[in-house]
This record gives C-alpha cells, sequence and structure tokens, in this order.
C-alpha cells in the first residue's frame, strides 16, 4: 500500500472514529487516552473486523404446494366479500383493474420465510430472479415467469384451508402474501395479503414498494415456482 493510499485511508478512519464516538464518552476518558498512548497503540492493534462464519442461508422454506383448478374471471369488486371475509380493502378497487381475466390450473406454493422480509427482498430471493429495487422491473419479471395470482385463486386457497385442506396458509393472524396484477405500467405489481383473525377473515393490498419488514412467520404464495428454477 502507498503512502498516498494510506493516508486517505487514514483520513477516512479517523473521520469514521470522530463520527462513532459514544455520546457518554467524555472529555477526561478522552484526556486519559492521550496520556497513554502505548495502550490507545495496544487497544487499536487488538481491533479486527469480526469474520462471519456462518454463510447466509436461503429466505424461503417451501411449506406445502397444492394444485389450483382454472378459475372463471370476476369483477375485482366481487373480490373478497360475502360472509367469509370481515374486512376487504378498498384499494383492491383503486389499484387492480376492474375486472379479472381468469386463470388456468397451476401449482401454488406457500413459501415460509427464516427471517423478516421485505417485498422487494421476497422477490429478489425468487429463483432467478433479477437483482433491482426497480418496482417495474421486478413487477413484470413477476408477471411474465407466472408467478402473480390472482383475487379468485387466492379466495378457492382460504376456501381450501377451511376444509383442513394442507395449503400452507396460516389461520392464526400472520399474513398470508401473494402477488397480484394491477395493470398499471408504472405499478405493475402490488402485494395482497389475507389473515383470519378467529374465525374472520381479512383482505389487504400494499404497493410492491412497500419497504415495511413484515414477520418471518408470514407466508408468501407463489404461482409456478418450479418454473423460475428452469
Amino acid at each position: 500500500m502507498s503512502a498516498k493510499t494510506y493516508n486517505k485511508k487514514t483520513a477516512a478512519f479517523i473521520g469514521f472514529l470522530i463520527q462513532n464516538i459514544p455520546a457518554d464518552f467524555t472529555e477526561e476518558d478522552m484526556q486519559e487516552w492521550m496520556n497513554n498512548p502505548d495502550a490507545m497503540k495496544r487497544f487499536l492493534s487488538g481491533l479486527r473486523p469480526q469474520e462471519s462464519t456462518v454463510e447466509a442461508g436461503p429466505l424461503f422454506t417451501v411449506i406445502a404446494t397444492t394444485n389450483v383448478d382454472a378459475v372463471a374471471g370476476k369483477k375485482t369488486a366481487e373480490c373478497f366479500t360475502g360472509s367469509r371475509w370481515a374486512y376487504r380493502d378498498s384499494d383492491f378497487d383503486n389499484w387492480l383493474a376492474k375486472s379479472q381475466s381468469g386463470a388456468p390450473k397451476c401449482a401454488v406454493t406457500a413459501l415460509g420465510f427464516s427471517k423478516g422480509w421485505s417485498f422487494i427482498e421476497a422477490v429478489r430471493a425468487l429463483p432467478n430472479a433479477p437483482q433491482t429495487d426497480d418496482v417495474v422491473e421486478l413487477g413484470n419479471w413477476l408477471i411474465e415467469r407466472g408467478c402473480t395470482l390472482e383475487p379468485q385463486q387466492v379466495e378457492d386457497r382460504v376456501e381450501a384451508t377451511e376444509r383442513s385442506e394442507n395449503t400452507g396458509l396460516r389461520t392464526d393472524g400472520f399474513g398470508n402474501f401473494f402477488f397480484v396484477e394491477t395493470g398499471d405500467v408504472k405499478n405493475p405489481v402490488s402485494v395482497g395479503h389475507v389473515y383470519r383473525d378467529g374465525r374472520d377473515w381479512h383482505a389487504n393490498v400494499d404497493r410492491l414498494v412497500n419497504d415495511r419488514r413484515w414477520n418471518s412467520d408470514c407466508r408468501l404464495l407463489v404461482c409456478n415456482l418450479d418454473t423460475l428454477k428452469l
């Protein structure tokens, strides 16, 4: 390392130390270190960044994969309505197309999480996903790979859950999230989620750009997960 490079690094490091001096570090503490430079050198020479010996594990664990029969088209305003649903977010009508076109038979996988997560982190953790924060690119990738679900497919999984089928959905207050197309080129995908509170189900929707971190006990429903690995 050249002297010039060393000096730049030293100046940057000193600046970093100054910015991170603890609030309770007094002038008397500083003076004591200044009065004992040898002790200061020994202290600093013993400092090294700790090397991580644990590799980050995968974000997802497959909980269950179930086949969903083809669903017919349906008006968005009619999705998540009826006695099953105690609450329905009005933004389903504001953010999604007026009608859902229907979808063919597919396999839906319920994924569990190993740690807290955000929507964008979840997309990027899918096999072969683009590693970007661009919600348009990520949303279009989900659509092109057939990962999104229509609301009526999620309704189908809720009904199957109520029949005691092993869908992987949580029924204890934690959210079950899914990607849904919007028809908006600037926000091509939103993230819906349903959860059961007692015996009642609730349905909400958020923007993909929402950076809230969700609990690891939540689930994510993804259509055609196996095709992403090809």
